[in-house]
């Protein structure tokens, strides 16, 4: 059996693929999170709620393995305007126009020199960082200086720059070294001023054309906000659904309830933008009807005035793979049913949480967008929230999980053939039973770096006798350009899994230590790697536990033979 892991997180082939565990480890802990914050007149105690808990959000990030991410930070509103009509409180054409900000009218002292936060790792030098499950990453010592905050540091062989000029030197509070364009607030103060933007933003709000309109326009204040290599994060706050009118005569303020369009409220994203299993009907003798099944129209519906969800998926998608893409909301709830009442005689929403004056619109459009990034049904649970709620913290913690879980090192489902004790042959107590023996890690693997026309360099085993066979994975003197080894992790190779005791697993007396004894690969460059050279990864994967008794062999490599093993007892 075979595992291989490659950094573009698909698929390269059979038979299991993995994240890679080493190179892509600075590339992989990228992440770029926009917040889409609803700017109308009833948003003001939301921003507020979200301010308070952002610091959940940050905690979690924190406490990946590795130490804070290398973040990109930005706030947007999805007020567009409604050109070429002066909605009152929509007058400015083209509104804020998907343009990342820092407070109202940019007000915010911090960040420095752009509109987002960067909050980075330095590049070009060397951390020791200490990892301990369970514990926050703590950095023992670097090499570190100013210098390695400069965009010269983060360009690569093809002239581009990954972070932009200007970024400050800084040590966080676990001593690890940072780079950033903020000074003398925490980054938990710098959001709270971002976050801030007003409740004086159009009422018909463009969720989702507002973020269209931040991924692909990448000049002005969106300059170098979006990074090749980062996962994408979006998450909206607000508490009406989304109007990304795809025909501005949605917006004509002429009409009344029995002209076409009818009067203009926000009723009219609703009528022209969902379809029930009932027809909207604008006059209601009883008060009020209730529809179900309520999805966004599609691009071919006659009556659909606003962009299809397909037009956002699709710019989504082609930016970056859908693994890569985190969405989340919180906003109105919709569970399958919408109610519709009468305000002066008009038509309009009722709320599906809080109250008739101060409620939250059902967000059928919203809901359709973040569950086509949803794989895991259970993600559903933070992804999609109330806005009614008085606290933010289980949305915000569960986008932090989400991204923990992404960013963080994976490690092998297996140990690996020819290194059956990592820990040993990293000088490191053994977790077998193989005396002088675990010490030795002739890994079966193949290692290569593969450039954008597909080209492969075969990548070999650093040379034990260059510090030890275990060099830096940044190492200007290393003999070679480029060479890989195996490393070890304690996070991979943890005694017992859950689940594991019932199959004969003991912590003590029969440690499993998967998922692979401790197995890393680490990649080791002279240089840094090129932006459009990924690297796959292909070993023989090896035996975690014991599973023929009478064969006279040791088949998981622990120094323990058949029913030595205490895998065999049950057996």
């Amino acid at each position: 059996m075979y595992f291989s892991c490659d950094d573009s997180g698909g698929k390269k082939g059979e038979p299991i693929v993995i994240m890679d565990l080493s190179e892509l480890r600075s590339e992989k802990r990228d992440i770029d999170i926009v917040f889409v914050i609803d700017t109308s007149l009833s948003m003001a105690d939301e921003q507020l709620i979200l301010q308070g808990n952002f610091p959940n959000l940050v905690r979690v990030l924190k406490d990946i393995s590795g130490g804070l991410p290398n973040l990109h930070i930005g706030t947007i509103s999805p007020d567009l305007g409604t050109s070429p009509y002066n909605i009152p409180g929509c007058e400015r054409p083209g509104g804020d126009q998907g343009r990342f900000m820092k407070g109202p009218n940019n007000s915010c002292t911090n960040p420095v020199n752009q509109t987002f936060v960067v909050d980075v790792e330095p590049r070009g030098c060397t951390i020791q960082k200490n990892i301990v499950p369970g514990q926050t990453t703590s950095c023992g010592a670097h090499d570190c200086t100013q210098a390695n905050c400069e965009e010269a540091a983060f360009t690569g062989l093809d002239g581009i720059a990954t972070e932009p000029a200007g970024l400050t030197f800084a040590v966080d509070e676990n001593g690890c070294p940072r780079c950033r364009n903020y000074t003398g607030q925490t980054l938990e103060e710098v959001f709270s001023c971002m976050a801030t933007l007003g409740t004086n933003g159009c009422g018909m709000e463009q969720q989702l054309e507002a973020i269209n309109q931040a991924v692909t326009d990448t000049s002005g204040n969106n300059s170098g906000f979006l990074r090749y290599s980062a996962y994408l994060a979006i998450f909206v706050i607000s508490d009406e659904d989304d109007c990304s009118a795809k025909q501005a005569e949605l917006f004509n303020p002429q009409g009344d309830i029995n002209s076409t369009l009818g009067t203009l409220t926000s009723f009219r994203c609703t009528e022209f933008g969902v379809v029930c299993d009932q027809p909207w009907e604008r006059v209601m003798p009883q008060g009020q009807l209730t529809y179900s099944n309520c999805a966004p129209r599609e691009a071919d519906d006659p009556k659909n005035m606003l962009y299809p969800i397909s037009r956002y998926t699709d710019t989504l998608s082609q930016l970056k793979d859908s693994s890569m893409i985190i969405v989340g909301a919180i906003t109105g709830p919709y569970t399958n049913q919408v109610t519709v009442g009468l305000h002066n005689q008009n038509p309009k929403l009722q709320p599906s949480c809080g109250s008739l004056s101060e409620g939250a619109d059902p967000a059928v459009r919203l809901k359709a967008f973040v569950t086509s990034f949803i794989s895991e049904e259970e993600d559903m649970q933070w992804a999609f929230t109330s806005i009614c709620a008085s606290d933010f913290s289980p949305a915000l913690v569960g986008l932090g999980e989400k991204l923990r879980v992404s960013v963080a090192a994976e490690c092998p489902p297996f140990p690996i053939m020819g290194c059956p004790d990592p820990a040993a042959a990293n000088g490191e107590s053994p977790l077998t039973e193989l005396g002088s023996m675990a010490e030795i890690c002739d890994p079966m693997c193949e290692v290569q770096d593969i450039d954008s026309q597909g080209n492969i360099t075969n990548i070999p085993l650093c040379d034990i006798q260059y510090q030890g066979g275990h060099p830096a994975e940044r190492d200007p003197n290393l003999p070679v350009p480029v060479c890989y080894h195996v490393g070890y992790r304690p996070d991979c190779a943890i005694p017992c899994p859950a689940g594991s005791s019932e199959l004969g697993c003991h912590p003590t007396n029969n440690p499993w230590f998967a998922s692979s004894r401790g197995a890393n690969i680490v990649i080791s460059r002279r240089n840094p790697r090129e932006m459009l050279i990924w690297t796959r990864i292909s070993c023989q994967a090896g035996k975690l536990v014991e599973d023929e008794c009478i064969d006279g062999k040791d088949d998981d490599e622990d120094g323990l033979i058949d029913y030595m093993d205490p895998d065999c007892a049950n057996n």
